[in-house]
């Protein structure tokens, strides 16, 4: 027989968890000692806990699988599977109603997008000497956001910093194979997280990092993150 907490090692279930599941008369112990109140179990029970993690594992409910266990009605873990797959039916449709384009925009396009209180912001100065490539994501034919690219420096780019959501950020990212060979992304350690999205979702080739001297004194951290789009 096993204590508690040698079976709970041993099929890598909580205490914690044991003990409810008996509370509740899901998966008792074979034996509990009238004196110390201690919970024991048996290696034949190894088998019952597995069956019980499987079909937590499916979603079902400590209700659902106490039913199951009772009467062994094939129904609740078939119903189970219904439910999943019209979840994925509503998933499917959702998906199938969003579409994504991007189009390249200019001067007049950014100011259209962000105001003209940005006429004479870097960004726009920079469109409009045609510094950089200025692109629209549209969702659905509305404006969902926008970023720059600097072919002639190394194709930096905001894309990381603007466009937040990852599967918008994955769609931008095939669109630009068909543009660049590669981009040049910017993540700072104490403003944004993009860091982790960069490694995440693109092969990236080489990373430096670099400190700045903030105006407040702070010392800011930068990783420059150049990725493959091959």
């Amino acid at each position: 027989m096993y204590k508690i907490g040698d079976f709970s090692k041993k099929v890598s279930i909580p205490v914690k968890t044991l003990r409810y599941y008996d509370e509740i008369n899901l998966f008792k112990p074979s034996y509990i000692d009238d004196f110390t109140g201690y919970r024991y179990y048996t290696d034949e029970q190894i088998e019952q806990i597995k069956k019980i993690i499987m079909l937590k594992e499916l979603n079902l409910s400590l209700k659902n699988i106490e039913d199951y266990l009772k009467t062994g009605n094939l129904s609740i873990i078939e119903n189970k599977g219904k439910e999943f797959r019209l979840k994925m039916e509503k998933i499917k449709k959702y998906v199938e109603n969003v579409s994504y384009k991007i189009i390249k925009g200019d001067y007049n396009e950014f100011l259209k997008w962000n105001g003209y209180r940005c006429e004479d912001t870097p960004a726009a100065l920079e469109i409009r000497d045609n510094i950089a490539i200025y692109y629209i994501l549209l969702k659905n034919d509305k404006f969902k956001g926008d970023f720059l690219v600097f072919p002639n420096e190394e194709n930096a780019t905001n894309l990381n910093k603007m466009i937040i959501d990852d599967d918008e950020f994955n769609f931008c990212l095939k669109y630009l194979k068909s543009q660049y060979k590669y981009l040049t992304m910017t993540s700072c350690e104490q403003i944004d997280n993009s860091a982790n999205k960069i490694r995440k979702y693109c092969k990236v080739i080489n990373e430096v990092s670099k400190q700045k001297n903030g105006y407040d004194g702070r010392i800011w951290n930068y990783i420059i993150h150049k990725v493959s789009l091959e």
